[in-house]
C-alpha cells in the first residue's frame, strides 16, 4: 500500500523542521561555543524526530552516498543532505541522481521529494537561490530547501550569527517560498525561549 499522497508533504516537513530547530538549541546567548559538529548532530536529531512523527524509518549516511533517508514500508520516500559550507557543493547533484530503494524492486521509483539543509551569508541569499533553481531545473521530484542565513561574527565559536531560517520549494513551477522565522530561539518574541536563553525579545517577524 503506497504512502498517502498528502502524508508527509514537503510543507509538513518545513513546519516540523522549523519548530524542532528551535527546540534543544545547541547554544544560548551566554554559552556560545557550539561548533559545526554540534549543528550537524542537531540536524540529525531533528530529521529522526520528523521521521518518527511521520511514521517513517530514518536511515543515516552509509559509504558517503547520503546524509539520510526517510523510508516507508514501500521504500525510500525522502532523501536528505545537509551542508555547512553552502549550496554550491555536490549535495544537489547527489540528491538529484540518487536512486530510491523500493521494497518491490522498482528501479524507477521516484522520491516524494528531497531536502537540502544549508547556510548562506545574508548578502549571498539571492545567489544561493539562483544556484539551487538552476541546478534543480528539470528534476524528477521537488526539492525542499531549508536555508539558514547568517552574518560573520566573532561573538560565536562557529563564527556565524544566525539571522533567519527560510524554507522554499523548487519544482516544475519554479521557486515557491513556504515560511521563514528568526533562526535563533531567543529572538522568537512571546515564546518561553527568550527568557530561558537570555534574549532581548527584539521585534521579530514570522511568515
Amino acid at each position: 500500500m503506497p504512502l498517502l499522497p498528502q502524508w508527509g508533504r514537503a510543507e509538513d516537513f518545513a513546519t516540523l523542521f522549523q519548530y524542532f530547530w528551535h527546540r534543544d538549541f545547541p547554544m544560548d546567548r551566554t554559552a556560545v561555543a557550539a561548533k559545526r559538529a554540534d549543528w550537524t548532530m542537531h540536524i540529525g536529531v531533528i530529521v529522526r524526530s520528523i521521521g518518527d512523527l511521520m511514521g517513517l524509518a530514518t536511515r543515516f549516511e552509509r559509504g558517503g552516498r547520503k546524509d539520510a533517508l526517510l523510508r516507508s514500508r514501500d521504500g525510500d520516500e525522502i532523501g536528505l543532505e545537509w551542508e555547512w559550507d553552502g549550496v554550491k557543493g555536490n549535495e544537489l547533484e547527489k540528491l538529484r541522481k540518487r536512486k530510491a530503494w523500493s521494497f518491490l524492486g522498482d528501479k524507477n521509483r521516484p522520491f516524494k521529494y528531497s531536502v537540502l539543509i544549508s547556510y548562506a551569508q545574508v548578502e549571498q541569499v539571492s545567489a544561493a537561490y539562483h544556484h539551487v533553481g538552476k541546478e534543480w531545473e528539470g528534476a524528477d521530484w521537488p526539492l525542499l530547501l531549508v536555508l539558514i542565513t547568517f552574518q560573520d561574527s566573532s561573538e560565536f565559536r562557529m563564527g556565524r550569527d544566525f539571522q533567519r531560517m527560510e524554507c522554499s520549494i523548487f519544482d516544475s513551477g519554479g521557486h515557491r517560498h513556504l515560511r521563514d522565522a528568526p533562526a535563533t530561539p531567543w529572538n522568537l518574541e512571546s515564546t518561553r525561549w527568550p527568557s530561558e536563553l537570555g534574549g532581548d525579545q527584539a521585534p521579530t517577524t514570522i511568515t
